[in-house]
């Protein structure tokens, strides 16, 4: 099914996203229950830009990549990809549309073939997709190898023949193979060298310039994403808790939740260093299959209130691009840790 977006700014429009998952209770006539991995998130992204999504492990960033994608069957919500209405095409709408979004895995050892050689490994999706006619696609692989800095007498190499670096690159070759309008990127630089980070990042950074990509950066590194985007949505247990535009979110973060995470990012600068407050996390999160009914951060939150625990917050505007959930939060836009 396909259907005109609205806004041509907006290459990715996702609505009410629900992904989730049964599990079975203990005992012989244990009943079935859910796990809500995500829960009701809504988001956007432009044409040539990226949005991060941040948390920590277990907060559902990745599960929501996935759905995006298809790669995990959501359970209920919209996603409209140009002019795509994502989650509802099938069969040969669905093949050619997959050419349009494509992914970069968090770990450059698992998600390479190790049977192909590294040419076979960019241009399968070339083949699987027929995209483009198949007396260019040969050139079209020599093209990206280049474009991510690899040699050509490379592509005859098996993986195992490659450095960390390297794989990652042949993985971004390949994400790149179809022309994708968008990539998502899972972690895509976290089982990397600090060094060899740097150089994935800035390389992701001029292909985005490049062809006019749109990233879905998903990462639990505040420190990374603060180099790499122009929106971050922070979540937790499922929601998103805060989302804005990168310097309001650094520089004014509202949700205690984010100024804890952000507390954690170490800093060059000593002032900043002297004036930031490590905040500690106390506890651990609530159980996801029974969570409860009011802030999912509530019995780990420093200045939670009665009304926290009993009425669950929305997602709302506290200013110009900006929305938090926190019930402590006004249209002043002041954390309630200030």
């Amino acid at each position: 099914m396909v259907g005109e977006i609205e806004n041509n700014d907006e290459l990715l429009n996702v609505e009410n996203l629900t992904v989730r998952f049964p599990v079975k209770r203990g005992g012989l006539f244990g009943g079935k229950s859910y796990l809500y991995a995500v829960d009701d998130i809504s988001f956007s992204i432009k044409r040539g830009e990226t949005l991060a999504i941040v948390g920590e492990s277990g907060s559902g960033k990745t599960t929501a990549a996935l759905a995006v994608a298809r790669l995990v069957k959501a359970f209920k919500g919209k996603v409209q990809l140009g002019e795509f209405d994502f989650l509802n095409l099938q069969d040969e709408e669905l093949r050619k549309a997959r050419a349009k979004v494509q992914f970069i895995f968090q770990d450059p050892y698992a998600s390479l073939n190790p049977r192909l050689r590294a040419e076979a490994i960019v241009r399968e999706p070339l083949d699987s997709l027929e995209a483009g006619l198949p007396s260019g696609r040969q050139g079209r692989v020599d093209q990206l190898f280049k474009s991510v800095g690899l040699r050509p007498e490379q592509q005859r190499l098996f993986p195992h023949q490659f450095s960390g670096g390297q794989r990652q690159r042949i993985g971004i070759a390949r994400a790149l193979s179809t022309q994708p309008e968008l990539i998502i990127c899972d972690e895509p630089v976290s089982a990397l060298d600090v060094a060899v980070q740097a150089q994935i990042l800035n390389l992701l950074r001029r292909l985005q310039k490049e062809m006019d990509l749109t990233y879905l950066f998903i990462s639990h590194d505040l420190g990374v994403v603060q180099h790499m985007c122009d929106s971050v949505a922070v979540m937790y247990m499922g929601k998103i808790v805060e989302h804005a535009d990168r310097k309001s979110l650094f520089n004014n973060p509202l949700h205690p939740y984010t100024s804890a995470l952000l507390s954690a990012v170490p800093s060059v600068d000593k002032k900043r260093r002297e004036a930031t407050k490590r905040i500690l996390i106390p506890g651990d999160p609530p159980d996801p299959i029974d969570p409860p009914k009011g802030c999912r951060f509530a019995n780990r939150c420093p200045v939670a209130q009665k009304i926290c625990n009993e009425k669950e917050p929305p997602l709302q505007s506290v200013g110009v691009d900006h929305k938090v959930a926190c019930h402590l939060v006004d249209e002043r836009a002041k954390s309630p840790l200030a």
